[in-house]
């Protein structure tokens, strides 16, 4: 079976696939405006980030361009001890496909299940692995069941929604609430708000199409094709003057993280390809 994280990346080289050669050249050459002198990619302040090295490290795997293995990896290698436990895991995933060691990936992965006791941990966590037993993606969903607001999910963000609509598919539950929560946060104008009541933003957007097209709720409605052309319409958008996507149109500048959600939400809008099917 396939990983989460292949799936992941599978999607966002699809829309990759979809733009001109012109611009994935752009796409290419802004990102590497972008690299550090450590070998990382710099974040919103100017400075290296393992967070934006391990999304710049993705935007250039799902646009199959070049870049230098070992100086990524030595970026984040001091990294994989981080207080940030999100930093951390981007780090130890970065090395886990570098290195290429199943031993690796396996005993870092299983640290990190047992190290957070909350579902978005063992969301990060389960990107490590070829394929989790449903035991542990139940027990992440019973989790969830027991976190502050999850009897209103409507209030919780966006992603936390996703990510937790995601387990449950890998759960093989249901979860029509959650359905309803992310369906009721799409905009008429194109693209998912991150919470009630506020415009739509790009992560919001990749993340709440990625969980809406791998679940099997029996409450999902069918996507149409004026929304998804909406939605495409709303991504493209985002794609912003210096070559790189931002969180929205009218952002002052685009970022790796948004590139690499720019590339996983136009993924999302072409035809299924039967990605999911190998979950």
């Amino acid at each position: 079976m396939a990983s989460l994280f292949h799936t992941l990346e599978c999607l966002a080289a699809c829309g990759a696939d979809g733009l001109l050669p012109d611009a994935r050249d752009t796409l290419v050459r802004s990102l590497a405006n972008r690299r550090s002198a450590e070998g990382g990619f710099k974040g919103l302040d100017g400075r290296s980030d393992p967070y934006y090295t391990f999304f710049g490290w993705l935007s250039l795997r799902a646009l199959r361009a070049p870049y230098d293995r070992d100086k990524l990896c030595g970026a984040m290698a001091r990294h994989t001890r981080a207080a940030n436990r999100v930093d951390a895991a981007c780090a130890r995933l970065l090395l886990n496909v570098e290195k290429r060691s199943v031993f690796r990936a396996l005993l870092t992965g299983w640290a990190d299940l047992w190290r957070v006791g909350d579902p978005y941990g063992i969301f990060l966590a389960s990107l490590t692995f070829p394929h989790l037993p449903r035991w542990i993606m139940r027990r992440a969903c019973h989790a969830q069941r027991r976190q502050p607001g999850a009897r209103v999910p409507e209030k919780s963000p966006t992603p936390q929604l996703a990510a937790g609509l995601v387990l449950a598919a890998l759960a093989g539950e249901d979860a029509p609430g959650r359905v309803a929560a992310l369906s009721a946060r799409h905009r008429a104008g194109g693209g998912f708000a991150s919470a009630p009541g506020v415009p739509a933003d790009l992560l919001a957007t990749a993340v709440a199409r990625f969980a809406l097209r791998m679940s099997d709720s029996l409450e999902k409605k069918p996507g149409t094709d004026a929304a998804c052309k909406a939605d495409l319409a709303f991504i493209e958008a985002c794609w912003l003057d210096d070559g790189l996507f931002g969180p929205f149109p009218a952002a002052a500048q685009g970022d790796t993280e948004h590139t690499f959600y720019g590339l996983l939400a136009l993924g999302t809008c072409r035809p299924d390809t039967g990605i999911m099917q190998n979950m």
